[in-house]
């Protein structure tokens, strides 16, 4: 049990290292903003509270936002970067739905709380894959 309330606040700071991908960059010259920018933008987004309810609430919308972003005549790799991204945080919608949204769940279930830490950290590398592209994909909008 030691060990699980040890995990719990890992998995509430890898769940809130999923939120940024850095700064925003705006486009240049007045050029409407690449679909990397765009992405960007809604993985730029911060909670309303340091709380996990308003953390997973953050995770849901940006999936949403993400998955009505126009891809077209964007680099396919970077579409399947922002695919992977909604992927891995439905994922962690779908754990911490399990677990009712609230945290004492993750301390009572030792499986739970690893499975939304799995999800987190998988989250969090599919961010990082998809801010390494970068605002250097023009062909994107």
């Amino acid at each position: 049990m030691r060990g699980l309330l040890r995990a719990l606040p890992v998995c509430l700071v890898a769940l809130a290292g999923c939120f940024t991908t850095g700064s925003e960059n705006p486009p240049v010259g007045g050029a409407p903003p690449t679909y990397w920018q765009q992405a960007n933008a809604i993985l730029s987004r911060k909670p309303a509270a340091d709380d996990l309810r308003s953390n997973l609430a953050l995770v849901r919308q940006q999936a949403d936002a993400l998955r009505e972003l126009s891809s077209e005549g964007a680099d396919p790799a970077v579409v399947a970067a922002v695919e992977e991204v909604v992927r891995c945080e439905d994922e962690v919608s779908r754990i911490a739905l399990l677990a009712n949204d609230d945290p004492a769940v993750f301390k009572q279930s030792q499986m739970l709380a690893t499975q939304f830490s799995d999800a987190n950290r998988k989250a969090a590398d599919a961010k990082k894959r998809l801010k390494a592209f970068g605002p250097r994909t023009p062909r994107g909008r």
